[in-house]
């Protein structure tokens, strides 16, 4: 609870202080807000083809659940074996030059490689499905092949390539780490934060931004578009002006974007100045239009700060909820944040609260899961892990099977191992 009050303070810097957090050795206290800070999310990845927006129909519901009805619901809990087929344990490479501190939402799964961003000041790293390290991608600077930060990054692995796009360009690099230089793409204005989805045989992208509201300072950037449509040359040939979803130009709001699904799907979150809930949305290019989805009412309280992060998988629109006190106590005394997951079906439109998910393979669980392109992803340091499965260990009524998973795991550890990754496949009825 100190650390969720913490990051409250912290919000409106964290991104711009070189994100020091993921060297922190109490990452899973802090993850309800490292979601919402971390370039996600944002910082999506994707596939680098157009989805067949099998999940756009004309005339289908519009969800808006009342968060005051969501908070008097009994929370329950949900087990990893109901939502994910397997759990598959990764150790990465420990040689010196694969070394990590990542966080679930900079991790990118495809079905031989993973993508990692290790933090906001080195970087990305590729490995395979196996946990070896192949190789860096780029690097920081501003010279061919480098960036500042890899604020939107992209893995496909049938075409080979890795993608950062940064303020006006959008570098290529083959699994092997080598930069493209021919293969670089112009964008047509200086991006934030954002998402890219991009069409190789087409020569087409489609952009999602964080749109910036000019607040009157000329140093602050300013968002004439909130999607759009354009070639490999940098031209617009469809675009949603972003006047009407613009919000308080913060590096902590975000543009959330996991790809779970087959559709431009994509909401803004509004971590810093909230003017109105946030939304789900799928960009129908087809008709150049924004089809709205999903929304939690009641998110604006005057006696409570309440943070929500929208997305969807298939079956259901998802939101992780964080309420606090509207104003933090001024002799720095602790306070209690409430944190749960609201799920909707898409179905019938049925409303679930959870407040825990249970790893019913060793015993572990969370507040709440970082769920992108298909896979659950959740990342430990291995310190932290010894903990987490000495805690679980130490229980009396342990099942047998799963003393024995966790006991086989924690004997397998060792302090200067690097990051241990966990991640499990969707299921498809989710």
């Amino acid at each position: 609870n100190n650390s969720y009050l913490a990051i409250c303070f912290m919000k409106s810097s964290f991104l711009l202080s070189a994100k020091i957090y993921f060297y922190m050795k109490t990452r899973y206290l802090l993850y309800p807000l490292l979601f919402l800070l971390s370039v996600a999310m944002s910082a999506s990845s994707c596939s680098l083809f157009i989805p067949q927006e099998r999940d756009i129909k004309e005339g289908s519901a519009f969800y808006a659940v009342d968060l005051l009805e969501i908070e008097k619901l009994k929370g329950e809990e949900m087990l990893f074996s109901d939502l994910i087929e397997s759990l598959e344990i990764i150790k990465l490479d420990g040689r010196e030059e694969a070394l990590v501190a990542t966080y679930p939402s900079g991790i990118d799964v495809s079905s031989n490689y993973i993508l990692i961003e290790p933090d906001g000041v080195s970087a990305l790293k590729l490995f395979t499905r196996k946990g070896r390290y192949v190789a860096d991608i780029g690097g920081v600077g501003q010279g061919p092949g480098e960036y500042k930060y890899a604020v939107n990054r992209f893995l496909d692995e049938k075409q080979g390539r890795v993608v950062i796009a940064e303020n006006q360009k959008m570098l290529f690099f083959d699994l092997k780490g080598r930069f493209l230089s021919k293969e670089s793409i112009s964008l047509p204005e200086t991006i934030t934060k954002s998402s890219i989805w991009i069409d190789l045989e087409n020569e087409k992208a489609v952009v999602v931004v964080l749109p910036f509201t000019d607040i009157g300072n000329p140093k602050a950037p300013i968002s004439k578009n909130l999607c759009w449509v354009q070639d490999f040359k940098g031209n617009i040939l469809q675009k949603i002006f972003a006047v009407n979803y613009a919000i308080v130009p913060d590096y902590s709001n975000e543009v959330l974007a996991p790809r779970n699904v087959d559709a431009y799907s994509f909401s803004l979150c509004q971590v810093v100045g909230r003017t109105r809930p946030d939304t789900l949305y799928h960009y129908n290019i087809a008709n150049n239009v924004l089809k709205p989805c999903f929304t939690l009412d009641n998110v604006m309280q005057e006696d409570k700060y309440i943070v929500t992060s929208l997305h969807e998988t298939p079956e259901y629109y998802w939101s992780r909820v964080t309420i606090g006190p509207a104003k933090m106590p001024s002799d720095g005394s602790p306070v209690r944040m409430t944190v749960f997951n609201v799920r909707v079906s898409k179905k019938d439109g049925s409303v679930k609260r959870i407040d825990r998910f249970t790893n019913d393979f060793l015993g572990l669980s969370y507040p709440f899961l970082t769920m992108r392109n298909g896979y659950v992803c959740i990342s430990y340091d291995p310190l932290e892990l010894m903990d987490a499965l000495d805690k679980v260990l130490a229980q009396t009524d342990l099942k047998p099977e799963i003393r024995k998973r966790a006991t086989g795991l924690r004997n397998s550890l060792h302090e200067n191992d690097n990051d241990i990754l966990m991640i499990g496949k969707l299921k498809s009825n989710y």
